[in-house]
């Protein structure tokens, strides 16, 4: 980066936190193409780009042609906007003048913090910097492509029935696919323009997946008719054919970007989870001594949301492996805090302070490595409210998270879980409501069903929660501590003698247990205080 110091710059441009311009040269508004190709630029070597290669990163979701002359247009409207003969271009490079110019990237802010823009290309090279912020202009070109150990994802263009060639409509859904599976950070999504290459070759799957160096790929049709759009999708593992997951979506043809949105959010929610689990099941094939710290965690997952206390210890004992082979790999660590955070909500724990001080110290030491991983954020958003009682601190990574990937179905059970704990019922069922929809089939499920009759036991809905702890106690099945959830919407509901039934049950699971110890691991309900001491009460009625 050019040595020139801040102090005496024409212009600084920030790139920890939000982008920013500073200095006397700094105009006054830029695109957010433009603030893109600023920051490319200050992190290549001397400060230079090839104009096909910038026109690839800004214009992803363009046609080469279209995205050349988009860059010739953003180019003049820039070097009108900044300081004369600050930005050059050639027929072949554009590149920004040293002189003048300085990069901040001091602080402990996420690079381009909250930055988003419509093209994979960039989002690509975006979160390539966010894990190597503090490189030397450069270093990013040196590291491989991709994150060891994380699968490949390649979205092919969609085929589009009964309509003329020049119908753009599946590409655009394509194109938001895309973008919505690129902020997911569990495998690595390759870029549009790649797959799209590759339209109308006669090849087969495990062909194309050589060729994109995919591991798994997404197809699919789009079959309109009048008002209605019927899109059907497919994931496909490249290296043997076989179909891990397939969907049909109906909707109706509205605003355009509206439906290409909701589709997006709809198949991204959907795909992550099923990919997620061909992993999982792929990883547990392998010897646990030959696993990776990445294959552990995967693995470790089924046993982590199990909610059962002997599965939660095998799912610790994994994390533990991982955190061997890499003592700081960030997603052990977070899914690690959240194990020993459910070591306490759900009362597992024999001490009021070892599990609760664990989680607590293993967030504080996540925090700083998670970057820009959703998955780990959400993680510690549940062990700070579980374990911590921090539902501030709680919210705030939850948010984070869901502004990396906002089709994060565990992100939105966790928003809806801490609305639950700060005592805003309407507002959790609208977040549990986002992750029912995003992943109908998730393993998290009956936890969402938990969620909502807690929500509507505060509102006197006894009946409804009970259906809706039942339901969720057969989904998740041997979940035994969700029987104290029951014990209290019975009793409220005037159901005694199922009320004294369950709590019996209850106590049958939990004999080592305490109301000394019950009152210290459980987070604190602040708005509900009234359901924790009738949660106590079953210590005396099953003496009784």
């Amino acid at each position: 980066m050019s040595e020139t110091s801040a102090e005496v710059a024409v212009l600084t441009i920030h790139l920890k936190g939000p982008f920013r311009l500073t200095g006397p040269g700094a105009p006054g508004s830029l695109s957010r193409r433009a603030q893109a190709m600023l920051a490319f630029l200050s992190r290549q070597p001397d400060l230079r780009a090839e104009r096909g290669r910038l026109a690839d990163l800004l214009w992803s979701d363009r046609s080469a042609e279209q995205a050349r002359a988009s860059l010739r247009q953003e180019l003049s409207v820039m070097r009108r906007d900044l300081p004369e003969g600050m930005l050059m271009a050639d027929r072949q490079y554009v590149w920004l003048q040293s002189s003048g110019i300085a990069c901040d990237l001091e602080g402990d802010g996420v690079f381009l913090d909250g930055f988003d823009l419509a093209s994979e290309g960039f989002e690509d090279w975006l979160r390539l910097m966010r894990a190597t912020a503090d490189a030397a202009p450069g270093a990013a070109s040196q590291l491989p492509e991709f994150k060891e150990g994380r699968p490949r994802l390649a979205i092919l263009a969609f085929d589009e029935l009964g309509v003329t060639d020049a119908d753009m409509f599946a590409d655009g859904v394509v194109s938001e696919i895309t973008s919505a599976l690129s902020r997911v950070s569990d495998f690595h999504v390759i870029a549009r323009q790649s797959a799209f290459a590759l339209r109308g070759q006669p090849l087969d799957i495990q062909t194309i997946g050589e060729r994109l160096g995919a591991d798994y790929l997404v197809e699919g049709s789009v079959r309109r008719s009048g008002d209605r759009v019927r899109i059907t999708v497919e994931l496909v593992s490249a290296g043997d054919g076989r179909a891990v997951w397939a969907e049909r979506f109906d909707d109706r043809m509205d605003d355009l970007f509206d439906l290409q949105d909701r589709i997006a959010a709809q198949v991204a929610g959907q795909i992550a989870p099923n990919l997620r689990n061909a992993e999982i099941a792929r990883a547990s094939q392998r010897p646990t001594a030959d696993r990776t710290a990445y294959e552990l965690v995967l693995t470790a997952l089924p046993h982590f949301w199990a909610h059962r206390r002997e599965e939660n210890v095998k799912a610790i004992a994994l994390l533990d492996t991982a955190l061997d082979h890499e003592p700081d790999y960030a997603p052990a660590l977070a899914y690690k805090a959240w194990c020993h955070a459910h070591q306490c909500c759900y009362l597992w724990s024999k001490d009021a302070i070892t599990d609760r001080t664990l989680a607590i110290d293993l967030v504080a030491r996540a925090a700083p490595l998670v970057r820009d991983d959703p998955a780990s954020l959400v993680a510690l958003s549940a062990a700070s409210a579980l374990a911590g009682d921090d539902f501030e601190q709680a919210d705030q990574f939850a948010d984070r998270a869901l502004t990396l990937d906002p089709n994060n179905a565990w992100g939105w059970l966790r928003k809806g879980w801490n609305a639950i704990y700060r005592g805003c019922t309407d507002e959790s069922l609208t977040y549990f409501d986002r992750a029912e929809a995003l992943s109908p089939l998730d393993p998290f499920h009956f936890n969402v069903l938990f969620g909502r009759s807690a929500a509507l036991r505060k509102m006197k809905r006894y009946d409804e929660s009970i259906e809706l702890i039942q339901r969720g106690m057969r989904a998740g099945s041997g979940v035994v501590w969700a029987y104290r959830m029951l014990f209290t919407s019975l009793w409220m509901a005037g159901r005694r003698e199922e009320a004294l039934e369950t709590a019996r049950k209850w106590r049958d699971s939990n004999p080592d247990l305490t109301p000394e110890l019950m009152r210290a691991l459980l987070p604190k309900w602040f708005h509900e205080p009234e359901h924790v001491e009738l949660m106590l009460t079953m210590f005396d009625v099953t003496e009784n």
